[in-house]
């Protein structure tokens, strides 16, 4: 009768049942059967009877929330056994720590990648059973041991010679015919362990004293056993005597290595991994407060990782996180500024997560030494990345903190050289940064500006002020710019500058900028109504907008429910944007002209300036930038720039409209260089909704 496999079990834990019902369609599988829970309390139900083999555990739940149901789990029957996965959308520091502290194998983190959160579950499905069955390995072999028959030898403290069973000549490597004396045998073992034997020996011969002790034996073939030697002290007939046995425990103790590894170390690149990393980090600071010294943290991220995995897929991705541990852990091999730590100079680097990496660094004396050594680490990234016949261009970021400096703990110290990683990044990539306070102050401060943005969009604090523009020849208003503005509850009325940065790093800007669409198409419809007139709405696109693929059904779902006619709506696009991606970036635009819409270059002549593309996109209007109009009576070269922009849109059939027109000489100098609209302060101020409908109405 055949040997049926045993389904592994997944119970999966999360109070969204959308969540519950995507997870469960993309784990689906003949290997698998799938429990669900709708909460902790119910998770501890459903894994009392079903007792998973994987727990997916989601963090932030009604009741008992992921961490305190993670730790409840462990205590059941299985708990310890059982691969518990917290899936989360908190990456800080701080809930990372908890998750693991309160027992969780590992995290994912949301939103989830569908294909690729199947592999990964499968994979620490696989990494737990190999954890499991080392451990199941590692219980036989010592009951093995108990009832095993070991080679045993006998001393009569006496005589030089020992008695000994034969199979212990073929466990030192020796022919049965020699005569086995102490010091024969002493050479076997190997030198590191050799001192331990020997006092144990003497302390056996003097004090009579039994021992119980492992050590390492080199055979004549230069292979290395592990044994663990058992004695025990008699006298018999007027004699001492000692009796030993030796086992050979090999293959325990590499069973134990491979535990270690697993438990330590990380399986792709082989450095140490998070556990360990924490470990050492502890050891360096216990060390450093000892001895009085100072050591440096080093945080690495790379740079635009992200895009290789999404370009390239993960198995390239993968190849790129060894080449980038093999470059790191050589750079710091090579340093000589770098003193001996109390563990292996190895292990001095780490992989924290995904593509981050640390760096421990003792006995610094000087910060110059820091740098030093965080410019060989970028230059090491110089080289490009030749994997699967591409060339790849990766950089990385390197954020700093020294001990006792920057902090005494490693929560601290950990937090503070994520700060200056993160600020790194924010300087542009492939540099160093250390931290300080006032960094941590900035960062600080970004991060409450962050959570009010997500305020300031749940609870609609955003407006939109409307500015006119005008017709170089009439004077009268033909359309309006939509202009966004944050009506925030302590710091009043602000303008994009102070926050579109953060908004567009966070991805809050797709929400926001799909808001002002809505509000501004809807309100432009009604001034459209009440006047007959038929007013032009142009509204703004941020670059993250513009590479959404629901770019298109957005602007047509809009025109749809506000009644806009699609000719009056004008989408306004810098020419950075524009360029990014230009396989993607025609088709898109074809397919809004389809629509009706009209497209303008935002900032004309700040960009790339490809006359190109100007050929290729099709395009309406040309937005002169107000740094052309400002010194346009002054400056022959603006004045020039100017007039070469309105040209070349007549030559192409193109609108131009002048920015930032804020005098009467500048309005009369662009009107005589056949410019076709104006906008500025001197015409008007942006201006909110009920004081532009007075304007309009007279």
């Amino acid at each position: 009768m055949a040997n049926t496999i045993k389904k592994q079990v997944v119970l999966i834990v999360d109070d969204d049942p959308v969540t519950r019902m995507l997870m469960t369609q993309s784990l689906t599988s003949t290997e698998l059967v799938i429990v669900e829970a709708a909460s902790g309390e119910d998770a501890i139900v459903q894994f009392s009877l079903h007792k998973p083999d994987i727990t997916l555990l989601d963090v932030s739940m009604p009741g008992m929330n992921g961490f305190e149901c993670c730790a409840r789990l462990r205590a059941l029957p299985k708990g310890a056994e059982c691969a518990i996965v917290m899936v989360t959308a908190l990456d800080d520091v701080e809930d990372i720590e908890q998750a693991f502290e309160s027992g969780a194998t590992d995290f994912i983190t949301k939103p989830l990648k569908w294909p690729l959160f199947r592999h990964r579950v499968r994979y620490i499905l696989k990494a737990n059973r190999t954890l499991q069955e080392l451990s199941l390995n590692k219980n036989k072999l010592a009951k093995a041991q108990s009832i095993a028959n070991l080679v045993y030898w006998e001393w009569d403290f006496e005589s030089e010679f020992l008695e000994c069973s034969s199979d212990m000549f073929a466990m030192l490597g020796f022919s049965k015919e020699i005569n086995l004396t102490v010091r024969s045998a002493l050479k076997k073992v190997h030198p590191e362990d050799r001192t331990k034997l020997i006092i144990a020996l003497k302390q056996a011969v003097y004090e009579k004293q039994s021992y119980d002790i492992e050590y390492r034996i080199i055979r004549s073939d230069g292979s290395v056993l592990f044994v663990n030697e058992r004695t025990d002290i008699s006298f018999e007939y007027g004699q001492w005597r000692i009796v030993g046995t030796l086992h050979d425990i090999t293959s325990r103790k590499q069973s134990e290595q491979e535990i270690t590894y697993y438990a330590y170390y990380d399986t792709l690149t082989d450095l140490p991994n998070r556990r360990l990393f924490i470990e050492q980090l502890e050891t360096a600071i216990a060390s450093a407060k000892r001895h009085q010294a100072q050591f440096a943290l080093m945080f690495l991220d790379l740079d635009r990782f992200k895009y290789i995995n999404d370009t390239y897929g993960h198995h390239i991705g993968d190849e790129v996180l060894c080449q980038s541990a093999q470059r790191i852990r050589e750079c710091v091999r090579d340093s000589d500024l770098v003193a001996k730590a109390n563990y292996d100079t190895d292990n001095r680097v780490a992989r924290l997560a995904g593509d981050e990496f640390t760096v421990l660094l003792d006995d610094i004396s000087k910060v110059e030494q820091v740098a030093e050594i965080a410019n060989r680490l970028i230059g090491a990234f110089s080289a490009p990345f030749f994997i699967s016949e591409k060339h790849l261009h990766i950089s990385i970021s390197v954020g700093i903190t020294l001990y006792p400096d920057d902090g005494h703990n490693v929560q601290t110290l950990l937090q503070h050289a994520d700060v200056a990683m993160y600020h790194a990044k924010e300087k542009g990539r492939n540099n160093y940064q250390f931290f300080s306070e006032s960094m941590n102050n900035y960062l600080k401060l970004r991060l409450e500006m962050e959570n009010d943005l997500r305020t300031a969009l749940s609870e609609q604090q955003f407006e939109v002020y409307y500015q006119p523009q005008y017709d170089a020849e009439s004077m009268a208003i033909v359309g309006l710019e939509a202009l966004l503005r944050w009506r925030h509850p302590t710091k009043g009325l602000l303008t994009p500058n102070y926050f579109i940065e953060i908004a567009e790093s966070t991805g809050l800007i797709l929400g926001i900028g799909d808001w002002v669409l809505m509000q501004a198409c809807r309100q432009v419809r009604q001034w459209q109504k009440e006047s007959g007139c038929a007013y032009r709405v142009a509204v703004n696109l941020s670059a993250s907008q513009f590479t959404q693929s629901y770019l298109l059904d957005t602007v047509r779902k809009t025109l749809d429910e506000t009644g806009l006619p699609p000719e009056t709506l004008e989408l306004e696009i810098t020419e950075t944007a524009m360029l990014k991606d230009t396989a993607e970036t025609i088709p898109l635009l074809f397919s809004l002209k389809k629509l009706g819409v009209r497209l303008a270059i935002d900032d004309f002549g700040t960009g790339y300036s490809s006359l190109s593309y100007l050929k290729n996109f099709p395009i309406d209007t040309l937005k002169i930038d107000r740094t052309f109009v400002e010194e346009i009576v002054t400056n022959s070269k603006d004045c020039a720039i100017a007039q070469t922009i309105v040209q070349l849109a007549d030559n192409l059939q193109l609108c131009t409209i002048a920015e930032g027109v804020e005098t009467s000489e500048q309005a009369d100098i662009l009107r005589k260089l056949g410019c076709a609209e104006f906008q500025g302060f001197y015409f008007s101020h942006p201006l909110p909704v009920p004081q532009l409908s007075l304007l309009l109405e007279h």
